[in-house]
């Protein structure tokens, strides 16, 4: 009989490390695997940001954002080398979360046409050869609802904002 309890006990104790573990130190573990070099809100700067009916795609050739859309262009500063940047870890999201995982995007991040990222040369314009050293300027273009009017850029549980979306 004591060894049933003191089984029933060591199985108890286990299930809560293991739950403990689940929810609160390997979602952690996680997002901070899954940032590589952005570590910190300070090594993205935000340069500008502006709403647009046209955006640039993956090839630089011109995107509609179609009549209940618009496109919302983010400029960049990353103090990181790009290599180790994941971009298409970035999100437009409403607001901040109260938990990671919680986050609600601005547009539909399903649709192919949603998300566009692009490296910039110091003027402004679309390059397709990453940079050779960190900083670099960069575009996140974003698809939302024309409506849109605020959000936040959002990365591994990192947020800047809130942003301005503009009118198209």
């Amino acid at each position: 009989m004591r060894l049933v309890t003191v089984s029933a006990v060591v199985v108890v104790a286990l299930v809560a490390l293991a739950w403990v573990g689940y929810h609160l130190v390997l979602p952690r573990a996680f997002v901070s695997a899954g940032r590589g070099a952005l570590s910190d809100t300070r090594l993205v700067q935000l340069a500008g940001t502006r709403s647009a009916r046209s955006a640039q795609d993956w090839n630089g050739a011109a995107v509609e954002a179609g009549p209940e859309h618009k496109f919302v262009l983010i400029d960049v500063r990353i103090d990181a080398p790009a290599e180790k940047v994941d971009f298409p870890d970035f999100q437009l999201v409403q607001e901040k979360a109260a938990r990671l995982g919680e986050e609600r995007n601005v547009g539909n991040n399903a649709d192919d046409g949603y998300f566009y990222w692009s490296y910039l040369d110091d003027a402004g314009n679309q390059v397709a050869d990453p940079p050779e050293a960190p900083p670099f300027p960069a575009r996140l273009t974003f698809k939302v609802p024309k409506d849109a009017r605020s959000g936040y850029l959002f990365y591994w549980g990192l947020y800047w904002g809130p942003l301005d979306l503009g009118r198209p």
